[in-house]
């Protein structure tokens, strides 16, 4: 139960993109948008569609996961599943799956079919019009959704167990034992397998057969998920340090160590890492070697660069800064934002607690 209740808080906290609330009780939308529009211009987007789901008072989005020209929600109670065409905001189909009282986690797909799981079942589903095809037990307890590799889709479980669902065979074909449960998803490193456990133990996996090629460790529980790119793989420690660890040999390239336990995920943008570091601010990292860029008192989180800037999402508002010095470059105030989704060609999808979402196209 308190592994549960971890996660659950986890997704909350990623899928704000901020720490805080703010206080929304004195401000108003003049045009019905999340983003006016004059706010918008100065960011250099204007408002191309708007899509309410009326998600009730007591639920909430638990997840936001853009797969293709798709964007899909989960609410909770109540496991509600949406998926939004993000060409034009249309809702393609709408449905429960599993028992409204277990967690839906966030889903991955393929070109046809669309997979979501609770704790023990994987659900699969046709992509463009939800129809349930498949269901499957997991062999093991799971508190988070998978990663997707070729046909195997990659779940660590609460046991310590890494394992590869076939989604063909509807089977694990391989495993491999962490030394403890696993809270944060697995990420994907070219052909391997990146996961870890609450002990602080890491390990790069073969994604074909589970052989191990390299193990690692931290000196406190990892909670935060990993971000992976070709510059490295970035592992968040509640010992108050972010490890870079070289993709190749599984060696430290660096650490940056700060003064509180890191539970926000880091994003690789550009040349740079930013790392969310609780009730301090925002840190920017040069990738190659771990130095602070700069830093920024704001809790927010870096969703999106572009020709040298960076947009931050913070409580109340989005924020253009330059990515070598932090220089605010523009600012403005929005309504409530609970996440926000680069797409391609600089385009932005914002979605709100109550589950409006925006698609925000940049200005010709």
């Amino acid at each position: 139960m308190k592994m549960t209740l971890l996660v659950r808080s986890l997704l909350v906290l990623m899928l704000l993109t901020a720490v805080g609330c703010g206080d929304w009780s004195r401000r108003e939308s003049r045009s019905g948008l999340l983003i006016e529009p004059a706010d918008a211009a100065r960011l250099g987007y204007v408002v191309n569609w708007s899509t309410p789901l009326n998600v009730p008072k007591r639920a909430e989005l638990t997840s936001v996961t853009l797969l293709g020209d798709i964007l899909f929600t989960v609410e909770s109670p109540g496991n509600l599943v949406s998926a939004i065409s993000v060409r034009d905001g249309d809702v393609l189909w709408r449905s429960v799956i599993g028992e409204p009282t277990e967690q839906v986690y966030p889903p991955v797909s393929d070109e046809e079919r669309v997979y979501f799981n609770n704790d023990t079942t994987l659900f699969t589903l046709g992509i463009f019009h939800g129809d349930l095809i498949a269901t499957a037990n997991l062999a093991s307890v799971v508190e988070t959704g998978p990663v997707l590799n070729g046909r195997y889709a990659i779940f660590g479980g609460v046991d310590g167990k890494v394992f590869a669902h076939d989604l063909d065979a509807g089977y694990a074909k391989w495993s491999y034992q962490m030394t403890s449960g696993i809270v944060v998803p697995p990420a994907e490193s070219q052909q391997n397998i990146v996961v870890a456990d609450s002990k602080g133990i890491y390990a790069i996996i073969q994604a074909n057969d589970g052989d191990l090629l390299f193990r690692g460790k931290t000196f406190g529980p990892i909670t935060a998920p990993l971000a992976s790119s070709n510059s490295g793989i970035y592992i968040p420690s509640h010992d108050q340090a972010l490890y870079a660890v070289n993709r190749i040999t599984g060696r430290d390239d660096w650490v940056y160590r700060t003064s509180t336990k890191l539970t926000l995920p880091p994003a690789m943008l550009g040349r740079s890492v930013f790392l969310p570091v609780p009730h301090q601010g925002l840190v920017a990292l040069d990738v190659a070697n771990g130095k602070e860029r700069w830093t920024t008192e704001v809790q927010a989180q870096a969703v999106h660069t572009d020709n040298g800037k960076v947009l931050l999402h913070y409580a109340g508002g989005l924020r253009w800064v330059d990515e070598r010095t932090g220089r605010v470059i523009e600012d403005v105030q929005t309504m409530p934002i609970q996440s926000v989704v680069p797409l391609p060609n600089n385009s932005l999808l914002v979605v709100s607690p109550g589950g409006r979402v925006h698609r925000l196209n940049p200005k010709r």
